[in-house]
C-alpha cells in the first residue's frame, strides 16, 4: 500500500510546476538507483556460480504471459511515478 503524505507539498524552487517535476525525476532515480544494484548482484552471482552467462541473459526473449506482467509492472510504475500529477488532477475530476 502506498503511503500519501499529508498536508501541502513543500515549494523548494520558484515554479511549482518545476518542483513538481524535479520530485519525478528523482522518484526514476532512486528506483533506477536500486534495480540496478540489484540486477547488478544478481547477474554477477549468477555468472560466479555458472548458472547464467551475460550472453544468455541478453539473448532471453519472454513469453506472453511474461509480456504481460511486465506490462502490468510497467502500468503500476508509471503510476507511481506520475503520482505527483495525478495528485493535482483529482480534485478537477
Amino acid at each position: 500500500m502506498t503511503k500519501i503524505a499529508k498536508g501541502k507539498r513543500p515549494v523548494y524552487l520558484e515554479n511549482s510546476q518545476t518542483d513538481k517535476l524535479l520530485a519525478i525525476v528523482m522518484a526514476l532515480t532512486g528506483e533506477v538507483s536500486v534495480l540496478h544494484e540489484r540486477l547488478d548482484t544478481i547477474e554477477r552471482l549468477l555468472e560466479v556460480k555458472g548458472i547464467l552467462s551475460a550472453s544468455e541473459i541478453e539473448a532471453y526473449e519472454p513469453d506472453v504471459e511474461v509480456t504481460k506482467e511486465r506490462e502490468q509492472w510497467r502500468t503500476e510504475y508509471i503510476a507511481r511515478v506520475l503520482r505527483v500529477v495525478q495528485e493535482e488532477l483529482e480534485p478537477l475530476k
